[in-house]
């Protein structure tokens, strides 16, 4: 478990620079989905082959790939809010997620849901709300860039949702390569249907497209991935919150967006509603019957 703890800090921190990396990128939103997903597919892909076990998919892929869809609609959505609002505003919406992720883990995947892990996710969600008035204030908050942030949480909890029950019946890397592939694939089909720019970018575009496939896609989402075979979906939700903690904080030096202190406040709620939901799954009552799934 120890070693999970330390997977999941890294998983938040390398998402949380996710928004940095996609403000420093002069592309349009649908390129920046599908570069990221389109790499990212390459690299776990070729790191499955060279592992000797290769991508074995099964009777799951459809599921895998209804996954990779809601994947893509997140991307999308989430990446284009960021160009409407600030980052503190588009990472905390975005990660309301754990509110809708709640309900779907207690009655869609029958998953415990204890009073500490309600008071965590309270927690959580009031440290996020904290921030997003704090940084509303500066006068930084559009609605465009609000909604789709919000369409992006929805998507992402719906996401984790189908991911958990795919990783009861496929590998880390199997289910991640499937539904990264098909997330890519959608974005494609996106960004041939509005027309917009996929090539033709500089090679510092392109440089950042590969380092956002790495760091906040591999690091972070495809250690969730492997975590979601392992522990409850509602603990992988709570702990990606602590994203706009962190990007808040490298949006400091990067962009000068300097936090109020209602919104040190509302991260310091975050961190703590992380820590309870996360450490809960220390003495984990339930865990996964199938080994294989938590490769």
């Amino acid at each position: 478990m120890s070693r999970d703890l330390l997977l999941l800090a890294v998983a938040i921190v390398a998402i949380s620079s996710a928004s940095i990396l996609i403000r420093l990128t002069e592309a349009d939103p649908i390129a920046i989905t599908f570069w990221r997903l389109a790499i990212a597919t390459v690299i776990t892909t070729a790191v499955a082959e060279a592992s000797g076990r290769g991508v074995k998919v099964g009777a799951w892929w459809p599921a895998a790939a209804a996954a990779g869809a809601l994947l893509a609609v997140h991307f999308t959505t989430w990446i284009a809010s960021l160009f409407y609002t600030t980052i503190a505003i588009s990472t905390t919406l975005v990660n309301l997620h754990p509110l809708a992720m709640l309900a779907i883990s207690k009655y869609g995947l029958s998953e415990r849901i204890s009073r500490r892990t309600a008071a965590g996710v309270v927690s959580s969600v009031a440290g996020s709300l904290l921030m997003f008035s704090a940084a509303a204030d500066l006068g930084g908050a559009n609605l465009l860039g609000a909604f789709l942030a919000l369409i992006g949480a929805l998507a992402f909890a719906g996401y984790l949702a189908v991911g958990r029950l795919v990783r009861a019946r496929a590998d880390t890397l199997s289910y991640t390569a499937v539904a990264y592939g098909f997330a890519a694939l959608f974005a494609l089909a996106a960004s041939l249907g509005l027309g917009a720019k996929l090539l033709g970018y500089s090679l510092e575009v392109y440089v950042l497209f590969a380092a956002i496939a790495v760091v906040p896609m591999l690091l972070g989402h495809s250690v969730f991935n492997y975590l979601l075979g392992k522990y409850r979906a509602i603990t992988v939700a709570v702990s990606a919150l602590g994203e706009p903690v962190g990007a808040t904080l490298l949006a400091v030096p990067i962009f000068g967006q300097i936090p109020q202190p209602n919104v040190v406040l509302g991260m310091a709620l975050i961190l703590a509603g992380v820590a309870a939901v996360s450490l809960e799954e220390v003495q984990p009552r339930n865990p996964l019957a199938r080994a294989s799934a938590n490769t």
